[in-house]
């Protein structure tokens, strides 16, 4: 079975493509990236629209914060770009003098103070046909590591048509200097993966009654797919500043694993959150397992559909009088 790779957060289906940026020129900069051959690596989001077909050919543009972190319309100004023509010195097919094809803008930004959306969303107001947005300054992560983060929707993704993307501070760094210095270029490419199973990242809660719903609906699903389909649970477990009272969101009164309170004032607490979605992921890290007839078999735990769809049809994480809790 052929399938694209799929993304799941909450209960929105999405799709979820390989996000690369080629450095078209100048040449200085592609240098810059000898492993990669000029290309760097990110994570696209899950909101926005990436471009199929065809690459995008574009100009990226820079402007400093003034303050804002690039939240607001008012913290910013882009720079006046030129008129799309070049001097024959740059690593293009075009000829010298001649206009570059469809050379748009990408608005670069750094990360920090507000969601991904809020920060596309106003660089799509200031004509951006999408945006690259550079890991926090102080960030050690790497163009590896930066592919395993989720650039997450915030619940007001729909109204951005754009693509974005993240990338390491280190490959990001180096792309504002080259623009601080002259023009920048370069190709934007998302390419849907395919291969023998769908791959589903399912971000949850235990605590999370929609969560609930959703895996009692799609069990059928995942059991008639079985090998063909790779889920993925992940749990949103947080930690709180040092120093901070946590209640009884965390794991052992500490500050380091913590969920959030399911029902307020009700009697189920986020340190019991923590500890279902801990016993959750334990029961599908330890019974997942492939075909051992398939050489590309997705891993699968009927052992895992079982428990959580028993747990939430008996533990319900709010209801009326009488129903059972965690």
């Amino acid at each position: 079975m052929m399938a694209p790779g799929l993304f799941f957060f909450g209960s929105i289906l999405l799709y979820v493509t390989d996000a690369q940026l080629r450095i078209v020129a100048p040449g200085s900069l592609a240098n810059q990236f000898p492993e990669t051959k000029g290309v760097v690596y990110g994570t696209t989001a899950t909101f926005g629209a990436p471009y199929g077909g065809e690459p995008l050919l574009a100009r990226l543009v820079y402007a400093p914060s003034y303050g804002k972190d690039y939240c607001t319309e008012d913290d910013y100004s882009l720079p006046k770009v030129g008129d799309g023509k070049h001097d024959g010195t740059s690593p293009v097919t075009a000829e010298p003098g001649s206009e570059w094809p469809e050379l748009v803008n990408v608005v670069l930004v750094r990360r920090g103070h507000c969601t991904f959306v809020t920060k596309v969303r106003v660089a799509e107001k200031k004509k951006a046909r999408a945006v690259i947005v550079v890991d926090y300054e102080n960030s050690t992560m790497t163009s590896h590591d930066i592919q395993y983060v989720v650039m997450a929707d915030d619940g007001q993704g729909s109204s951005v048509k754009i693509p974005s993307l993240l990338i390491s501070k280190f490959d990001g760094q180096k792309l504002i200097e080259s623009v601080e210095a002259g023009e920048v270029i370069i190709e934007l490419a998302w390419d849907i993966p395919r291969t023998d199973h769908v791959v589903v990242d399912f971000w949850m809660s235990s605590g999370s009654q929609e969560a609930s719903e959703f895996l009692q609906r799609f069990k059928d699903t995942a059991e008639t797919l079985k090998y063909h389909l790779q889920f993925e649970p992940h749990y949103h477990i947080f930690s709180l500043p040092q120093g901070s009272k946590p209640g009884h969101l965390c794991m052992d009164g500490g500050t380091e694993f913590c969920a959030p309170d399911p029902d307020g004032a009700g009697p189920i607490t986020g340190e019991d959150v923590a500890y279902e979605d801990l016993r959750q992921l334990c029961i599908w890290r330890l019974t997942a397992r492939a075909d051992v007839d398939s050489a590309n078999s997705a891993g699968y735990s009927q052992y895992f559909w079982d428990y959580v769809v028993s747990f939430g049809k008996k533990c319900p994480s709010r209801g009326g009088k009488g129903d059972a809790i965690l």
